[in-house]
């Protein structure tokens, strides 16, 4: 029998409308039954979850404690429930819910035959869950396939995720990769929740089916779309995760080459890990400019003696922090003197005696375009390896 048919058996031999959720409170099925339909009855049914009041009641009550089911009495106005947990194996599996009739006596909540009904919806469900994971799992590999595996593995798989409906068949697809931790350890955990909690967010406001799984402890979602650096901000920013960034690549147009997508996505995460100021949690690869190879340097092993002479001049002066963040507006500024002066918020001729000094201090002339662009990068290696 299908869990409707198991459902529609509970409510006929209850005689009372029958709402079944999963453990996390998702709606998994109801069942018909003639006559009118109480508004928070309907409310579940079209929403397909259960409302937080609604679980903080189940915990309140201790529903999913007992060992039968639980009268939760009314509360602002809502009628009163009856719910029962649904276990398998002695681990709670789903619950079971319906309103009770006026001169519903307790004891029929619990006779041999409701029990049994509830028993079999348990193990239902705790199959139903089995599958779940047992299909998420074949996803998540086939997904690592896509991103690692050879070139004729990757036409294979993407020729399979495809004609299975697996992910959405798009114009162009791209990677988002998400992590929870500093570069050199990741918390595959928090990450494995970070990507199940974007892409639930993203499944809310789209229609169209991502691939996920977790590599190396860093989460990984292919998505039939391109990435925007705002609306990959916005989701790291929806998701209320402590330590979560995000990286995005830039769009395929075949599923088969999304891993050159995924390579980006790293860099940029890295580079998000690396400068926060300048990139706050997230970054995309379309964003980086110079940091695209930078970003890709072994900077954590770098110190201040692998910077240009110069550089490590100007950093070790007493007020070299102030003076490279002079020299950098300044080159940002295309050595417009003007433009940089403003961005400062000072006046020219305060801007033309730090000028002088770092000049002196750097024994270089910063009209040469060759100083310039050494000192430039030099300045941005810096910022990323912390030396400044």
């Amino acid at each position: 029998m299908t869990i409707d048919g198991r459902v529609q058996d509970l409510a006929d031999r209850i005689g009372r409308p029958v709402i079944v959720f999963d453990a996390d409170f998702n709606v998994v099925a109801f069942s018909v039954h003639e006559g009118e339909v109480d508004t928070a009855r309907l409310s579940i049914i079209l929403s397909r979850k259960g409302s937080e009041r609604a679980k903080a009641l189940i915990k309140e009550h201790g529903a999913d404690r007992a060992p039968g089911a639980v009268l939760i009495p009314v509360i602002g106005g809502a009628p009163p429930r009856v719910v029962a947990a649904l276990r398998y194996q002695g681990q709670v599996t789903g619950y079971v819910s319906y309103v009770p009739d006026a001169d519903e006596r307790a004891e029929d909540r619990d006779a041999p035959a409701v029990q049994e009904a509830r028993a079999e919806l348990g193990a239902h469900l705790a199959a139903r869950a089995a599958e779940e994971r047992d299909g998420a799992e074949r996803v998540a590999r086939l997904t690592t396939r896509l991103l690692e595996g050879d070139a004729h593995q990757r036409e294979m798989v993407a020729d399979r995720l495809l004609k299975s409906g697996l992910i959405s068949s798009s114009t162009v697809y791209s990677v988002m990769v998400f992590a929870v931790g500093d570069l050199e350890s990741r918390d595959a955990a928090a990450s494995r929740l970070i990507v199940e909690r974007a892409l639930s967010r993203i499944s809310s406001i789209a229609s169209r089916t991502s691939l996920r799984t977790v590599i190396d402890g860093t989460g990984v979602l292919i998505i039939p779309d391109e990435v925007s650096s705002q609306r990959l901000l916005d989701l790291i920013n929806s998701l209320w995760f402590p330590g979560a960034r995000g990286g995005g690549g830039s769009p395929r147009a075949r599923l088969v080459d999304v891993h050159e997508s995924r390579r980006e996505a790293h860099i940029a995460l890295r580079a998000a890990a690396l400068d926060p100021q300048r990139y706050g949690p997230t970054a995309v690869w379309d964003d980086l400019g110079i940091d695209r190879l930078l970003a890709q340097l072994p900077v954590e092993q770098m110190t201040m003696k692998d910077l240009p002479d110069g550089i490590q001049h100007l950093l070790r002066v007493s007020s070299g922090a102030d003076l490279a963040a002079t020299l950098e507006a300044y080159l940002d500024n295309g050595a417009d003197a003007q433009r940089t002066a403003r961005t400062l918020h000072i006046h020219r001729s305060t801007l033309y005696y730090r000028l002088d000094r770092i000049r002196e201090i750097v024994g270089a002339d910063l009209s040469d375009g060759r100083v310039r662009r050494e000192l430039h990068t030099a300045l941005r290696v810096a910022t990323l390896a912390r030396l400044r």
